[in-house]
């Protein structure tokens, strides 16, 4: 068995630029969040993904440099300038000024004339505050109040400002010009330190670039985007040179490659086929049946008509010869042939559930895995295999395996609880029907028809339905009619049963993963779905909890180990 192990992308883990580790990534990013590829890409870059492998080849990193020498030039302009412990010394003394006519105002205020000037000499804001507080009723005095705080917060600003930064100049700002220096030194370090981690890890994308336009200028600010995007050209360049990612012809974006879909298969399902019919055709999947093939067993046996002579036993034969008295020239009935293990063609068709709930705790994104998983495995393994995908919601489809990874399930469109719509396909054109029926309900009896179709050929004898769902059916066709439920209908079970009953009768073997515990929900009388489904369909009923889809798909579908099931 072939695992893959997907996790978060962590720079600090791989100094070099591992593609591989990177288009992993990538993958399952499009797959969980169903975003584009070039979405997920500038996602990682954004996290920090490193670039650091092109910032020399495309003159970032002197262009970087050159943006943190000149921050560094003007911090020291600011600080070679200025000196502002001389304007905190200015606020103490104008809060003294103010602190005492206050107090003469309001004398007769006992919170006033006792407490304040206690609290102004002990600099204690939070008693400050609760005064305030106590005295809000009195909005003059809450208001003066509240001017002392703000002259207190603006020298706290100030005295922290003048110990972190080392001013050594001579001219004195006013207050408000020191605030604002302040809120400039600070903007100018931030700037700096992205900047630097920038060239650190590669993450080009956490900078302010509004705050580059305005102390580096337009020019700088265009010329950083400018190189910016030229990094992701090469990046995307790599990829698509390595193989990983195309161009998409009709919208000219990037898109997984044949190669990287491969590499999504990242789980191998051989267990699948393990004990298949033998047919009359070539295959790749190997029996118990015996039959002529080039898969030779060490079983021996006598020659008979018709027997290939590429497999006979020479060993045995002569051994055989030996015995019988004939020296060491076997005669016919001497001779002793290899058996060969039949092998089997196996048709498969993938039933994805694309219902509304589906978007639920990722359950279409491991179904999504598995699919890849098993196209992987057919393409490597078993190539004489056929594998089909199927999605299905209110109607059904066929998918390639390039759109398996964007593939999303159908929005929720219509939230009333109680539902029941009839739509006559014989009198609505396909852009009313594109338009005008919802596509996120279940209709099981159009996905298994269509699947059925598609596994109609008499020449194989393994034909099978991996059903992946995680509801009950909620909509099925009448004739020319499509009826769409909620809560649903025995119709809907019904008509779904009907469909398995034909799968049944072409030889069709349904193996159903159920993601809920719901599918006998509202049907009607003593009837069971799961278990007249089970019944006829002649397959299994899993419920793997979605994180372990991938698992519970490795496991031989015939043999009854390590599973639960219900008939």
């Amino acid at each position: 068995m072939i695992t893959y192990e997907y996790s978060e992308f962590f720079p600090e883990d791989d100094n070099e630029l591992n593609t591989d580790k990177l288009m992993s990534v990538l993958s399952d990013m499009i797959m969980k969040y169903n975003i584009s590829l070039e979405e997920a890409l500038r996602m990682l870059i954004d996290r920090g993904l490193p670039v650091n492998l092109f910032l020399k080849e495309g003159g970032m990193e002197s262009l970087v440099e050159n943006f943190r020498n000149q921050i560094q030039e003007m911090m020291e302009d600011i600080l070679k300038k200025y000196k502002i412990y001389p304007v905190s010394e200015n606020i103490s003394k104008e809060m003294k000024i103010f602190t005492e006519s206050i107090v003469k105002k309001w004398k007769k205020n006992p919170d006033i004339k006792n407490k304040l000037p206690k609290i102004m000499e002990t600099e204690n804001q939070d008693e400050l505050r609760r005064l305030r507080w106590d005295l809000n009723k009195e909005k003059e005095i809450s208001k003066v109040l509240s001017d002392l705080l703000a002259d207190f917060e603006d020298k706290s600003k100030i005295e922290n400002a003048d110990k972190k930064y080392n001013f050594t100049g001579n001219e004195v700002p006013t207050r408000k010009e020191t605030l604002k220096l302040i809120k400039t030194l600070e903007e100018l370090k931030n700037l700096e330190q992205a900047l630097s981690e920038a060239m650190a890890n590669g993450d080009l994308y956490n900078i302010d670039l509004e705050k580059l336009a305005r102390y580096l200028g337009p020019e700088s600010y265009q010329e950083f985007l400018e190189k910016r995007e030229s990094i992701f050209e090469k990046l995307k360049e790599l990829l698509e040179k390595n193989g990983n990612i195309v161009q998409n012809e009709s919208d000219g974006g990037i898109e997984l490659s044949p190669k990287s879909i491969r590499k999504l298969g990242s789980t191998v399902l051989a267990e699948i086929f393990s004990k298949l019919r033998a047919d009359s055709g070539s295959g790749s999947h190997a029996t118990k049946e015996y039959g002529d093939s080039e898969n030779i067993t060490s079983v021996t046996r006598p020659l008979e008509f018709g027997d290939n002579v590429s497999n006979i036993d020479f060993s045995s034969s002569i051994i055989n010869s030996l015995l019988r008295g004939n020296g060491t020239k076997p005669s016919l009935r001497d001779i002793e042939v290899y058996e060969t293990r039949g092998t089997a063609k196996s048709s498969t068709v993938i039933l994805l559930d694309m219902s509304g709930s589906m978007a639920r705790s990722f359950r279409f994104y491991n179904a999504k895995k598995v699919t890849l998983a098993l196209d992987s495995l057919i393409r490597r393994e078993y190539k004489d295999d056929k594998l089909t995908i199927i999605g299905f919601g209110t109607m059904a489809k066929i998918f390639s395996i390039p759109q398996i990874p964007t593939l999303e399930p159908y929005s929720v469109t219509i939230y009333d609880p109680h539902i029941r719509l009839r739509f006559d396909f014989s009198k609505m054109t396909k852009d009313q029907i594109e338009t005008r029926v919802p596509l996120y309900f279940t209709n099981l009896q159009k996905g298994l028809s269509m699947a059925r179709q598609v596994l109609s050929s008499k020449q194989i004898k393994n034909k099978q339905i991996i059903l992946i769902t995680d509801g009950a059916p909620t909509a099925h066709f009448k004739g020319n009619y499509l009826h769409v439920n909620y809560p649903p209908t025995p119709a809907d079970f019904d008509t779904a049963l009907d469909e398995v009953k034909f799968c049944a009768e072409d030889g069709v073997i349904i193996n159903t993963f159920l993601l809920t515990s719901e599918w006998d929900f509202n049907y009607f009388g003593e009837k069971s779905f799961i278990q007249q489904f089970a019944k006829i369909s002649k397959g299994r009923i899993f419920y793997p909890h979605p994180n372990e889809l991938n698992q519970m798909i490795l496991y031989d579908f015939v043999s009854n180990k390590k599973k639960k099931f219900a008939y």
